[in-house]
């Protein structure tokens, strides 16, 4: 019997549909395989351990370090967080709010200031308390990079004062803004009396002036000036850094000297150096504080340095594989054991025993691989600079998506 015209048509559209339907689902995108990656995290710097580093037998050190533009990692404290007076260090920070208020090109003049009855006054009352200081003229024509080297080459107290009032009006609107700034740069112990450091209430820790060595560096016009050896005055005389490690220890970028009878030998300090044949530096910044004397204060800092730089090596993490585990997972449910491939990367220079961290970066994946497919990378980490990059493979292939999971299983 004849089915009716009804039914037939029916039975022509339910094919139909069944055809579009398993066309659609055997034709239709595949999800991508998908990766699960297991790492140690971190990544321990081969070699032997690197000697120690030195530190003064007293008063306080903290000494900081930094592989190109990665954040830096403490290399050695002594008493980080002692407060104690910080002399002519101080100054650094008088530098910072008067760049930040009137920036400067390096190398730049700036705006002129005229010297008047009461700078010699300042000048004059430097040197009645024994304190450091440069001699100035009324009517005189300074610049800002002038007398900015001044504070910071001799260490002059009364162009701490001079810059002081041009910059805020009055000595204590100015140490308002000095106490502003070192909370906004997280110097949470520090604490600012006067804008020279003669005062034995300015005072801080060595843990807080590395927060302000490393604002200083970051200011160009500022670390030009502290890494200057010597320099003309506009009235015929040389200025000479009061820092004798200038052009005597490779790579000394200067910061500033303090020394007075309360806080004693002070340093803020920092050194660059290029190490093997890495293209990125190693940037030291430190502060040592609590000397006998500002003699000695030095001695500490460069011991430290060089003792620090002696403990990096050149190395390629590249040739250390780190441990990977992991599987390459298909909708349908298969899986491959992954593993780590190829290293890629220049000689860095490491502290052998450090660490480093470890990212697992993701690749764009489709619905097969066959053996030895890259799934994912890692990468060796110094903040956001890549050390070193390892390949994950996959150890077998996965074919493309079974028709029967196309057709019934697919969700």
């Amino acid at each position: 019997m004849r089915p009716s015209p009804l039914v037939a048509a029916l039975g022509a559209v339910a094919l139909v549909a069944a055809v579009t339907t398993a066309t659609v689902r055997v034709t239709a995108a595949v999800p991508p395989l998908r990766v699960v990656v297991h790492t140690a995290g971190t990544l321990t710097v081969p070699g032997d351990q690197p000697p120690p580093i030195d530190v003064p037998a007293d008063g306080s050190l903290v000494l900081d370090a930094s592989l190109g533009d990665a954040p830096s990692a403490r290399l050695a404290s002594l008493a980080p967080d002692a407060v104690r007076p910080i002399g002519s260090v101080a100054k650094t920070m008088t530098a910072l709010a008067v760049l930040d208020a009137h920036p400067l090109a390096p190398g730049a003049d700036g705006p002129t200031l005229t010297m008047t009855a009461a700078d010699v006054a300042l000048f004059e009352s430097a040197v009645a308390v024994d304190g450091s200081s440069l001699p100035v003229r009324a009517g005189e024509r300074l610049s800002e990079r002038a007398l900015l080297l001044g504070l910071m080459l001799p260490s002059a107290n009364n162009l701490a004062e001079t810059l002081a009032r041009w910059v805020s009006g009055s000595p204590d609107a100015f140490v308002a803004l000095l106490n502003a700034t070192a909370r906004r740069l997280g110097m949470t112990a520090t604490h600012f009396a006067d804008p020279s450091g003669f005062s034995p209430q300015t005072v801080s820790t060595a843990a807080d002036l590395v927060r302000l060595g490393r604002a200083a560096l970051a200011v160009p016009a500022l670390a030009a000036i502290v890494a200057t050896a010597q320099a003309p005055f506009p009235d015929g005389t040389t200025l000479h850094n009061i820092d004798s490690l200038l052009g005597n220890v490779p790579g000394w970028l200067g910061i500033k000297t303090g020394s007075t009878p309360t806080a004693g030998g002070c340093l803020l300090f920092a050194a660059r150096r290029s190490l093997g044949d890495s293209a990125r530096p190693v940037t030291l910044v430190g502060a040592v504080l609590g000397q006998p004397d500002l003699a000695r204060a030095l001695f500490a800092a460069r011991d430290a340095v060089e003792s620090a730089y002696s403990g990096y090596a050149a190395t390629r993490l590249a040739e250390v594989d780190p441990t990977v585990t992991g599987d390459l997972v298909s909708p349908w449910g298969d899986t491959a054991a992954v593993l780590v491939g190829d290293g890629q990367g220049d000689a860095v220079p490491l502290r052998p025993g450090s660490r480093v961290d470890l990212a697992t970066v993701a690749v764009p994946l489709g619905d097969h691989v066959i053996a030895g497919d890259t799934v994912a990378r890692i990468e060796a980490r110094a903040g956001t600079t890549v050390l070193a990059r390892w390949k994950v493979i996959t150890s077998t292939g996965l074919g493309p998506a079974p028709l029967v999971w196309r057709l019934f299983e697919r969700r």
